[in-house]
């Protein structure tokens, strides 16, 4: 019976990890929640005070124009200004022309859609011009609704007003509540740090590895450019962020200990024990240290870790990128404009299909093809599916609370309060990771479609239908359109960071002066790898391929990476045959070169019979063998 129980408690739903997971409180999570929810009541109050039109986009904006920290969110509200202002100024040029007539209004439609998702791939203003684009679409949806132009000029002219509001409020109290860009960071590494020491006292799964690697990344691409910036006081150094991705990808490859090895020491061990002790030594030499005082992490199974291990050279200092205007392939991919041209089909698809039903409430489907549009079927299908979910939930707490709730209310303080309430829920959600945040988002989007009707208590449950049957017909157009019309699969892209990750350890291996370099290349295309595996999941049936092999050519790739970085470290020489080392980085080129052409994988080099050393356990394989037997594994499990 027990050994019954301790099974079913391993066998957990991973549906209920994600959430577990996602959920879980963290450090600075609830201020976020309480300023979002804090700026959507605000909001709803001037809306109804003043009068103000669209009260449920104006509550919606908060949700999308907040961020973590104060400078992001005044980056994204200026951003959004800006697009609207632009917005503004082509709306009142269309009716300069009389967009009345559907003949000239629709092609100006499809012409702001096709340049707004065109720009958000290929021109560094992008997300500007798109917004700009979606909301001159909006404003010429409501013209058939509107009695005269004098009343579109107006409607127009709100929009300012609609963006303006809540954009000043979340960043108003941003500005004086939210942290600074410095203790996010912080929070991140200690997050880290904190859940790898545990795991390295107990037990750490390859699902951990990749969640930790996810969050590192971005971590060393955010402090790397602060440091370019000139800022100091960072609250750790990117050589310790680059130690830490070392150390997550040689766990890759450790394995457990053995009852008969107590006293053995394997050269995966000695290797992730110098490793964590060059991550304390450029944590400690790093200014504003953020461990003070605790204790280092102790290796899986390698005891305590030295006091004085030497810290190697350090990486080489990388200059600052300078951004393009325009995306180098911004004209010779096919895939910009084909991108622009499904998400344009599948807008005037949803307006067309509305008008002649005359079910202009379903406006939302509009709205829901612009927001789902991503670049492959799997991240469209993946945000679609958030949406019908959260739409669903809000929509349903909608009715809830107009049938229960609202007719019991008397004054604005009463609704305010209300919207708090579900902001904060939906707040929580929305302040999670990229795979449920959205979901979140359209909790709280549904709610307030159904909710904020008008400047009266909502009585209308056929509003809030139409509302939702809307975003439902949106989610179903687009993958309809995207999977029938050039689709682009994210296991393409998946193996597309597979190539990169492979090339970067045949560099790795057979040109060991830029072995820096060529760790954070293959780090950062196993994290792409691993996000476009996820995504292909959501791809379902709907394009053909083999995702058992896609499955299998990550986690081998994942595991060649960690042998190659333990075979190259500079305490292996001793073990590794530097000639073979070379032939297994001429196997990651030419595997590199067979993926990305969609050929098998070419069978692995012969193994040859390491040197003899007395510092190689006998009861242990050297790198080099450790790292061909790998090889050897993927090339066998992926034909």
């Amino acid at each position: 019976m027990q050994r019954k129980s301790e099974s079913l408690l391993v066998m957990r739903s991973p549906l209920i990890e994600l959430f577990a997971r996602e959920l879980a409180p963290t450090e600075g999570r609830a201020q976020a929640v309480l300023r979002i929810a804090t700026a959507c009541a605000i909001t709803v109050a001037i809306a109804m005070v003043f009068q103000i039109p669209e009260p449920t986009y104006m509550a919606y904006i908060v949700f999308l124009i907040a961020k973590d920290e104060s400078s992001a969110t005044v980056t994204a509200g200026v951003g959004a200004m800006l697009a609207v202002t632009l917005a503004i100024f082509l709306n009142l040029g269309l009716l300069l022309v009389a967009t009345a007539e559907p003949a000239l209004r629709l092609p100006a439609m499809a012409l702001a859609t096709f340049v707004g998702m065109y720009s958000v791939r290929t021109f560094a203003l992008g997300p500007v011009s798109y917004l700009a684009g979606f909301l001159v679409v909006l404003v010429q949806s409501l013209v058939d609704d509107v009695p005269s132009p004098e009343a579109v000029t107006r409607l127009a002219l709100w929009t300012w007003v609609v963006v303006l509001v809540p954009i000043a409020t979340i960043v108003t109290l941003n500005l004086a509540f939210a942290p600074a860009s410095r203790v996010l960071l912080g929070r991140t590494w200690r997050r880290i740090l904190s859940e790898l020491e545990s795991g390295l006292r107990s037990r750490i799964s390859r699902a951990d590895l990749a969640r930790w690697r996810e969050a590192a990344v971005p971590l060393l691409s955010k402090l790397n450019e602060a440091a370019a910036r000139g800022e100091s006081h960072l609250p750790v150094s990117p050589s310790a962020v680059e130690r830490l991705l070392e150390v997550l990808t040689i766990l890759e490859v450790l394995p457990e200990k053995r009852a008969g090895d107590a006293d053995a020491k394997l050269p995966a061990e000695i290797v992730l024990q110098r490793a964590l002790a060059r991550m304390y030594e450029a944590l400690t030499k790093s200014s504003g240290t953020i461990l003070d005082g605790q204790s280092r992490p102790e290796g899986r199974g390698t005891g305590t870790m030295p006091r004085n291990e030497p810290v190697g050279p350090p990486a080489p200092a990388q200059p600052p990128k300078h951004k393009q205007l325009l995306a180098p392939d911004a004209f010779s991919n096919p895939a910009h404009w084909q991108f622009a041209l499904k998400t344009t089909i599948a807008v005037m698809v949803v307006y067309i299909t509305y008008t002649l039903l005359n079910y202009p409430s379903m406006r939302t489907s509009v709205v829901t093809c612009f927001f789902v549009a991503l670049g492959t079927l799997g991240e469209t299908v993946h945000k679609l599916t958030l949406r019908v979910s959260g739409a669903s939930i809000g929509g349903l707490l909608a009715g809830i609370c107009i049938v229960w709730v609202l007719p019991h209310m008397t004054d604005i303080g009463q609704l305010c309060a209300l919207i708090a309430l579900v902001a904060a829920g939906a707040g929580w959600i929305a302040t999670s990771s990229e795979r449920l945040a959205y979901f979140g988002m359209q909790i709280a989007f549904a709610f307030f479609l159904g909710v904020l009707q008008g400047y009266a208590p909502a009585t209308d449950l056929s509003l809030l239908r139409d509302r939702v049957a809307g975003i439902l017909l949106g989610n179903l157009v687009m993958t309809l359109v995207f999977s029938m019309l050039w689709p682009e699969s994210a296991r393409t892209r998946l193996r597309g960071s597979l190539v990169d990750a492979l090339r970067a350890i045949a560099a790795l291996l057979r040109t060991p002066e830029t072995a820096g370099q060529s760790r954070m290349r293959a780090t950062q295309a196993l994290v792409q790898s691993q996000h476009y595996s996820e995504l292909s999941a959501f791809e379902l049936q709907m394009l053909p391929a083999d995702a058992n092999r896609d499955a299998a050519l990550v986690g081998g790739v994942r595991r060649i990476a960690g042998a190659a970085f333990v075979a190259t470290s500079d305490v292996a020489p001793s073990w590794s045959d530097t000639r073979q080392l070379g032939r297994l980085g001429d196997w990651a080129q030419q595997a590199a070169e067979s993926l990305g052409l969609a050929r098998p994988l070419p069978p692995p080099p012969a193994a040859a019979p390491a040197p003899d050393s007395q510092n190689r356990n006998s009861t242990a394989r050297s790198p080099a063998e450790e790292l061909g037997s790998e090889i050897a594994h993927v090339a066998a499990t992926t034909l």
